[in-house]
């Protein structure tokens, strides 16, 4: 990998332009582990410029839903950029949006459990708006249930182009 002659970073030789903003070579991404931190967490991420915006969703502590952050009234769809308001679209394609999601379980001996059916939740989430989904690791009473042993519909690994 050739590095950049300015900073002698591998990372930024692929940057075409120390103009660009932001960089293509930088992917921002937030941890949540439930609805209360991806209510927090991913607006203050969509609105920071990055070329990919991506979210950890691990560990996993409950079903989280992606489609529906903020108040009660307006919300959110950080997979597609849609504001909702009841039943209306308020903006259409004008926001941006995560560009992949990443699921897994917690590992080591306090590991608090996770329910499959809250990953295929986020995969069928992120099916139904085109985002790249990645099930990094399913565990089972802390331990990491190796990945020939998984539910093939969790066997998901994808990555944005």
């Amino acid at each position: 990998m050739a590095a950049c002659e300015i900073t002698k970073s591998p990372c930024a030789a692929y940057t075409t332009d120390a103009s660009e903003i932001p960089p293509r070579n930088v992917w921002l991404g937030v941890s949540v582990e439930d609805q209360a931190t991806a209510d927090e967490r991913i607006p203050l991420l969509l609105q920071t410029p990055a070329a990919v915006r991506w979210v950890s969703a691990e560990p996993l502590l409950e079903q989280i839903d992606l489609t529906k952050l903020g108040n009660s009234y307006v919300r959110r769809n950080a997979l597609t950029g849609f504001l909702d308001a009841g039943h209306a679209t308020l903006m259409r394609d004008a926001l941006p949006r995560l560009d992949w999601v990443v699921a897994g379980g917690e590992s080591g001996p306090k590991a608090r459990p996770s329910h499959p059916d809250w990953f295929r939740s986020l995969r069928d989430q992120c099916q139904a708006a085109g985002v790249p989904f990645f099930m990094k690791q399913i565990t089972d009473k802390g331990r990491k249930v190796p990945f020939e042993q998984w539910p093939d519909d969790l066997r998901v690994r994808e990555y944005p182009s």
